[in-house]
C-alpha cells in the first residue's frame, strides 16, 4: 500500500502526462509571495521561540554535516518523486513544479537531482541511495508515505536530511521531515473558527480509514478544547442519521473529499438536510474548485492555506505547461525553493538550518520544520461559495502566538 490517507490529488484528475518544455530565464515571479515574505528568517520581527504541539520544544540537537557539500562547483539536491509507473503523471506534475522552483529561485551553484522512486518502496530506497552516492546533500521527497518509510533508513545512517512531500505524520523524526499538508492542525484552525462563531453543538461524519480515524481524535480533542459538545458521529454509510438530528447541531465537520464529499452532501439533502441550517466544516480536502456547484456545501468552512497566494504559481505552471497544476504540486515548489535559497546561504541542509524557529514563507503559507521532523503552518479558513472558494479568516503573517488558535 502506498498511502492510506487521502490527498488533495486523489480527489482530482491525475495529470496528463506531456513533454517537458525547454527551461525558461528566472522570471523572478513579481507578484508572488515569495518576494513579498521573505524566505529566511531575520528581514522582519523577530519571533518566539519554537512550538509544536502548544508545548515548548529544544532546540535541535548538533548534527554531522556532509562533507562534500560542493562537488564541481554545485551544492546537489535530489528530487525523489515517481517517474515511471501508474502515479507517473503526477511525479512528473510535481517535478515540473520543482523546476519552475529552480528557475525562479535557485543561484548558479545549486542543481537539482530527479530520482525515479518507480513503484515499490524498494526502487525508492535504491534511489535515494543512489542520489547519496551522487553527492546529493539534501533529499526532497519521497511523496508516498511507503516510500518515505522506505527512504528512512538510508537518512538514518547517512548525514543527510529528508523534505518528504507525504501527509503521514506518523514517519516524522529528526531529520525526516514530513511536509504534506498534515489533518490535525487543520481540524483546530476551522473547529477554533466555527467555536469563536458561535458553534457550540458538534456533529461529524467520518470514512472509515486510517485517515478517518486520524481526523476523529483531532476533532474530539479539538471540541473539547474549544467548549463544545459532539452530539453525534456517524460513518460514511450512515449519514443520513445525523440529518435527522439537524436540530441538535450548530456545526457538522465533513472531512472528505472529491466524490465522496458530493455523495455525502446529496444523501443528507435527499434526507432532509438545507443549505443554511447548520455550518459545514471540513479540511483541506476541500481545497479544490467547483464546490460550490453542490448546494448543501455552499456556505462551508474549511482550513487551509489561502487560495490568492499560489495564484501566480498557477498561472506561470499552465502557461509553462499547458495545464493547471495538481494541488500538490505547490509542497515540491516550496521545497525546492527552500533548497535553493539555503543553498544561496551557503548549501547548509542541517537541522539547524532547517528547522530555524522563525520558519519560512512559501506558496502555501507560512510554515516551519519543528525539530521532531513534522511541519507547523499557517492556515486561513475560506468558505464555498457558487463563484469559488473565498478567503473568509487569512492565515498568519508570522509564528507570533502560534499555538493559540491562529493555525
Amino acid at each position: 500500500m502506498q498511502n492510506a490517507w487521502p490527498s488533495q490529488a486523489e480527489s482530482q484528475p491525475a495529470p496528463k502526462p506531456m513533454a517537458k518544455p525547454a527551461p525558461r530565464p528566472n522570471t523572478g515571479m513579481a507578484t508572488s509571495r515569495l518576494q513579498s515574505q521573505p524566505w529566511l528568517p531575520g528581514a522582519g520581527q523577530p519571533l518566539p521561540p519554537s512550538y509544536a504541539l502548544n508545548r515548548p520544544v529544544p532546540a535541535p540537537p548538533p548534527q554531522a554535516y556532509a562533507p562534500n557539500a560542493i562537488r564541481n562547483g554545485k551544492i546537489q539536491v535530489a528530487l525523489l518523486l515517481p517517474l515511471s509507473g501508474k502515479n507517473a503523471a503526477l511525479g512528473q506534475a510535481m517535478l515540473n513544479a520543482a523546476q519552475l522552483a529552480v528557475f525562479d529561485m535557485a543561484g548558479a551553484s545549486f542543481e537539482l537531482m530527479p530520482r525515479d522512486t518507480g513503484a515499490s518502496a524498494d526502487s525508492a530506497a535504491q534511489a535515494a541511495r543512489s542520489a547519496i552516492a551522487d553527492g546529493a546533500q539534501l533529499l526532497i521527497g519521497p511523496l508516498f508515505a511507503g516510500d518515505v518509510a522506505a527512504v528512512k533508513p538510508v537518512v538514518q545512517t547517512s548525514a543527510i536530511n529528508m523534505l518528504a512531500l507525504s501527509t503521514d505524520v506518523s514517519l516524522a523524526e529528526p531529520g525526516a521531515y514530513v511536509m504534506g499538508f498534515a489533518p490535525a492542525p487543520q481540524v483546530d484552525r476551522v473547529v477554533a473558527y466555527a467555536a469563536r462563531h458561535d458553534a457550540r453543538r458538534f456533529a461529524a461524519i467520518i470514512p472509515a480509514t486510517p485517515y478517518g480515524a486520524l481526523v476523529k481524535q483531532a476533532f474530539e480533542d479539538s471540541v473539547r478544547r474549544n467548549g463544545g459538545t459532539i452530539v453525534a458521529t456517524a460513518n460514511v454509510a450512515h449519514a443520513q442519521d445525523i440529518a435527522a438530528q439537524r436540530d441538535r447541531i450548530d456545526a457538522l465537520f465533513l472531512p472528505l473529499g472529491g466524490n465522496e464529499l458530493r455523495s455525502v452532501a446529496a444523501t443528507l439533502a435527499s434526507a432532509g438536510l438545507e443549505n443554511g441550517r447548520l455550518r459545514l466544516l471540513g479540511t483541506g480536502l476541500w481545497d479544490e474548485p467547483g464546490l460550490g456547484k453542490t448546494p448543501l456545501l455552499v456556505g462551508g468552512w474549511y482550513a487551509a492555506a489561502e487560495p490568492e497566494a499560489r495564484a501566480p504559481f498557477i498561472d506561470n505552471y499552465s502557461k509553462t505547461y499547458g495545464q493547471e497544476p495538481p494541488r500538490l504540486a505547490t509542497l515540491a515548489y516550496d521545497a525546492t525553493a527552500l533548497a535553493a535559497i539555503l543553498a544561496q546561504r551557503g548549501g547548509r541542509y542541517d537541522r539547524a538550518a532547517l528547522s530555524n524557529p522563525n520558519g519560512f514563507a512559501g506558496l502555501d503559507g507560512i510554515f516551519r520544520l519543528t525539530p521532531q521532523g513534522s511541519t507547523e503552518r499557517g492556515l486561513a479558513i475560506n468558505e464555498i461559495t457558487p463563484a469559488g472558494n473565498q478567503l473568509v479568516d487569512p492565515s498568519p503573517s508570522s509564528f507570533a502566538g502560534f499555538g493559540s488558535g491562529v493555525n
